[in-house]
């Protein structure tokens, strides 16, 4: 079933023959998409107006005030920006906007659907229990983006394009530049701007919020200063006195920073950005997963799933797209199998859930780059009866089947080499947890089907597994991501130290390093978690990757990279010299513990891995090694190399 249109036909969006109105209503009751230009309470007005003299054609009486409200009520306000269709949904209202979104869909494909008003408990609740994270509209983050966002809002009423739209609340900005430069418009054109700016100055849309408001300016300006002026029938030199008069009394009432408009300004930018998101603006926050902070939300970008509909599973239709038009970029980048394959996987694991939502992590929360194919999801899942969502943390292995193929191995021999990579890897986190490195308590492993199209022609169409490691979301923040003023707090900054400091001990003795050397630590896998109270309780490190890397060189060769830690903050510590005491002080006691643990039970340290493959590099190798560099380690010693390296001069 197909809409009909009452306007221009805006479809394909973003063409060169697509009209200007970027405003639209979508009546689900008569499936009538209406484009004319003007407010959505004006469509709304011209649908009305046109159902009642087809009626008349047909000798029918008008709508009743009953039905034009019927009508009214079905009525989805649409704003179109470039190639989407942003859907503002009443929140006491989403499965209205869901059946508006099923039409949409017969018009333009899904991905280019999006809805607003995320921030609303209820419109996020009915998005996520759907599993389409991935159809909010996301929140520009970079200056250039803020700077597009602000520019490609400009939209016209019945005139020129002159007001700064909040898509959010349906709002039109004016900024006094652009009032005061209606003065050298043509005289009809000045006449018509300045009466439809007092009229939809004075009017409110069905959200509450004034069609037209003035950027910027105090409480000494607004609607009375246009309020009795007869623009329309006044000469044109009174008209013109008018519009001259009102400049001023508008200059008067915005600060000197904000007459011009200046996209390219922090403050001005900053300012009419936050207008034009609302108070409802925005994506999906810290509140919509518990402990999650803006920073990692923002990183993360949701994909198409599935949602579940009286206990069965129905894949998100945005991949049958992808099906129609594989060579679609845009469906490519959008559609992750992977996304598929993790849904089934806690189907088939848990039975019923409520919900699904998957989102890939950027590479950009860590400082370190990664190799292989690694690449980090995360997992919010509902199970049935209960209020709170799990967050699970999804790994794809390294080094896979998937790269071994794409190594010109045989599939024979890159199943083995991924099947021993696991081992490798499951072996390394127990000889850290053995080391006391402060890990998750539990991982799980998991596979997901794949097919491969890689770089290995000879295997294309190949149906593999990719193994996954899976763990709880870690309610802290990350160690190099706490705010600097927090350091200010002695108590908070010597805790902290302490904390770090046991865990670069641990972290030292397993060489933990990239493929260049570089020590791996600080760099966003450690976590900390706070107390009732916000101060530091514990410290978890959520990846052991690159442990083992480094097993050779004396722990001394790398005192100058953990006394980095402390000297990237010591301008920030109340007390530099406590804090970097307590820092130093905890690795070395830490150490010394572990040697003494060692010495201890050296028996069950040395076997531990005796079951594992033997040979020269393997773990069982490097553990060896690890264990012996650690017996001959003058902790001491180790302890005076980091002190003065921190005490050296910058």
């Amino acid at each position: 079933m197909t809409c009909s249109i009452l306007g221009d036909n805006p479809f394909p969006l973003g063409s060169e023959d697509a009209p200007l109105c970027r405003i639209a209503t979508l009546f689900v009751q008569t499936k009538t998409l209406v484009t004319l230009p003007g407010l959505h309470a004006t469509q709304r007005t011209a649908l009305t107006e046109d159902i009642n003299r087809q009626r008349q054609d047909r000798k029918r009486p008008p709508l009743t005030a009953e039905e034009t409200t019927a009508l009214w009520e079905s009525a989805v306000d649409l704003i179109i920006e470039g190639n989407d269709v942003l859907i503002r949904p009443d929140p006491e209202n989403m499965p209205l906007a869901f059946e508006a979104d099923e039409m949409l869909q017969e018009l333009l494909s899904k991905q280019h659907i999006r809805f607003l008003y995320a921030r609303h408990p209820a419109v996020m609740q009915a998005i996520r229990e759907r599993g389409e994270y991935w159809r909010i509209s996301p929140e520009p983050q970079s200056a250039d983006d803020i700077t597009r966002t602000i520019t490609e809002s400009r939209i016209a009423i019945n005139g020129r394009p002159i007001y700064y739209y909040s898509a959010f609340t349906g709002r039109r900005y004016l900024t006094f530049q652009t009032f005061a430069e209606l003065e050298a418009l043509p005289p009809d054109e000045l006449r018509l701007h300045l009466a439809e700016i007092r009229d939809y100055s004075a009017r409110r849309n069905r959200s509450g919020c004034r069609e037209i408001a003035f950027f910027a300016a105090n409480s000494s300006f607004g609607t009375s200063c246009f309020a009795k002026h007869d623009f329309e029938d006044a000469s044109l030199p009174e008209v013109q006195a008018w519009h001259r008069e009102i400049t001023e009394r508008f200059h008067q009432a915005v600060p000197t920073g904000f007459h011009q408009d200046m996209p390219k300004d922090l403050d001005w930018r900053n300012r009419m950005f936050a207008c034009l998101k609302g108070e409802q603006g925005g994506t999906v926050t810290d509140e919509a997963l518990q402990g999650m902070t803006p920073e990692f939300f923002r990183q993360i970008r949701w994909l198409p799933g599935g949602r579940i509909e009286n206990g069965e599973l129905i894949f998100d239709t945005v991949f049958s797209e992808w099906e129609q038009d594989p060579k679609s970029a845009e469906l490519r980048g959008l559609c992750d199998q992977r996304v598929k394959g993790f849904v089934c996987n806690y189907i088939r694991e848990f039975g019923a859930l409520q919900y699904v939502n998957i989102g890939g992590v950027a590479l950009s929360m860590r400082r370190r780059a990664r190799a292989g194919g690694h690449r980090a999801y995360i997992a919010e899942l509902l199970h049935p009866g209960t209020s709170t969502p799990v967050v699970r943390i999804i790994r794809i292995q390294q080094w896979g089947i998937h790269q071994h193929l794409d190594n010109r191995k045989e599939l024979l021999h890159a199943i083995m080499e991924a099947e021993e990579y696991t081992e490798y890897t499951l072996d390394r986190r127990l000889g850290c947890w053995e080391l006391g490195m402060p890990l998750p308590g539990r991982i799980d492993t998991r596979r997901i089907r794949e097919t491969y199209y890689g770089a290995n022609p000879e295997y294309h169409g190949t149906r593999i597994w990719a193994t996954c490691y899976e763990r709880d979301f870690i309610d802290g923040m990350a160690t190099d991501k706490i705010p600097s003023d927090r350091f200010q707090d002695n108590a908070f900054a010597l805790s902290f130290a302490r904390l770090l400091g046991q865990a670069a001990a641990p972290n030292m003795v397993v060489g933990r390093t990239a493929q260049d050397g570089t020590v791996i630590f600080d760099s966003g896998d450690e976590m900390l978690i706070l107390d009732r109270k916000g101060y530091p309780q514990r410290l978890v490190v959520a990846d052991h990757a690159g442990t083992f890397s480094e097993y050779e060189l004396p722990l001394q060769t790398y005192a100058d990279a953990y006394a980095q830690p402390v000297l990237s903050r010591m301008h920030l510590a109340g007390d530099p010299a406590a804090f970097a005491d307590a820092y130093v002080n905890a690795l070395v006691n830490r150490l010394s513990e572990m040697q003494a643990e060692y010495h201890q039970q050296q028996r069950a340290f040395d076997t531990l891995f005796k079951h594992s493959k033997q040979g020269e590099k393997t773990l069982a190798w490097r553990w060896a090694k690890v264990l012996a560099r650690l017996s001959a380690t003058d902790v001491t010693a180790l302890g005076r190399r980091i002190r003065d390296t921190l005490d050296r001069p910058e």
